[in-house]
Formats: C-alpha cells, sequence, structure tokens
C-alpha cells in the first residue's frame, strides 16, 4: 500500500512477486499446516503400503502409523513433505520468475507441478525409510540416514522442476517453430 502511495501503480505492479516473495519468510500457523499435512501423511502412507505390498514386504498400515516386519514408523508432518513442498514452492518461484517473467500461463503450469513433485518425492523418501528401517533397523533409519534421504531427494525434487521445465521450453519452442514455418 506504501509502494502504491509513494511511487504508484506501475511500481506496485513491477514490484508483485518481490512483495508476495516476502511471505516466504513468514511461517502459516500450525493449525494450517496441520490441515495440509493431515491428508498428505494418509496418502504418502496409503501409497507406501501399497507399492511395498506386492513386492512381498510385511508392511500394514492403520492411519499414519506404518508397522513393517518388528518395527512401527510414523508418518510425520515432514514426511508428509510440508517442510519440502514450502522449501521447493519457494525454489521454485523464484527459479519461474528468473527465467520465465513475461509469461503468466507458463509460470502457472509450472507452479501447478510442484505439489505433485512434492508428493512424489516424499513417497520416494518414506519408502526409502521404511526400506532402511526393514534392512538396517530403526536406529539406522531415524540417524543419520534419515536427514540424508531428505537432502538426497529435495534435491531430485528441485532436479525435476528443471528437468520438467527444460521439456516444457523443448516443447514450447518447437511450437513455435513450427508456427514459424507455417
Amino acid at each position: 500500500m506504501v509502494l502504491y502511495l509513494l511511487a504508484g501503480w506501475s511500481e506496485w505492479k513491477r514490484n508483485l512477486f518481490p512483495l508476495f516473495y516476502i511471505g516466504f519468510v513468514i511461517p502459516p500457523p500450525g493449525w494450517v499446516i496441520d490441515r495440509i499435512t493431515a491428508p498428505l501423511q494418509t496418502f504418502v502412507s496409503f501409497a507406501a503400503v501399497h507399492i511395498l505390498t506386492p513386492l512381498g514386504y510385511p508392511i500394514s498400515r492403520e492411519g499414519v502409523s506404518l508397522t513393517v516386519a518388528q518395527y512401527q514408523l510414523l508418518v510425520e508432518d515432514a514426511c508428509a513433505g510440508m517442510n519440502s513442498l514450502m522449501g521447493l514452492t519457494a525454489i521454485s518461484l523464484f527459479y519461474i520468475y528468473l527465467m520465465h517473467r513475461a509469461s503468466w500461463r507458463y509460470a502457472g503450469m509450472m507452479v501447478a507441478l510442484i505439489v505433485p513433485i512434492a508428493v512424489f518425492v516424499n513417497i520416494l523418501r518414506v519408502l526409502a525409510l521404511i526400506l532402511i528401517t526393514y534392512y538396517f533397523g530403526n536406529a539406522a533409519a531415524q540417524g543419520f540416514l534419515h536427514v540424508t534421504t531428505g537432502l538426497v531427494l529435495f534435491t531430485l525434487a528441485i532436479a525435476l522442476m528443471f528437468l520438467v521445465d527444460m521439456m516444457f521450453q523443448a516443447i514450447v519452442t518447437r511450437r513455435r517453430g513450427a508456427g514459424a514455418a507455417a
């Protein structure tokens, strides 16, 4: 509002993204995180069990509590993907802003892919932690490897966003080339 009063509409509009981006500094309230992560926790738990059961692993689920062999695991907020979802969103939005400023449709399409990528990667993380627990024990999965799987798979999520962007750029370039040739 102050920017609008001091500099006018054009300056406010030009700085809309940086003003919006500042919002990532303010963490959402706990009840918002709980509302978002509860369905994610359930879905990630469900997916992990339904992927590993046909492969012969002794795994069962009750809500977000998983039992694999003699171990009991709990898919918590962090494993449901809220932290990686927020981090991936912040990094992706910044990348999209720097690389594709002019195209709001393109940016919207890329932003829409953040959630599926974050959920997919978090399913992989839970699968990895279940398998680490099954083969190496609970201490291994809750120690160094817990954080390591998070970092490795977050890096994978960022790489997937870049890969999707490169694929979309190739499609856009091909369409522009085909349109110019016609």
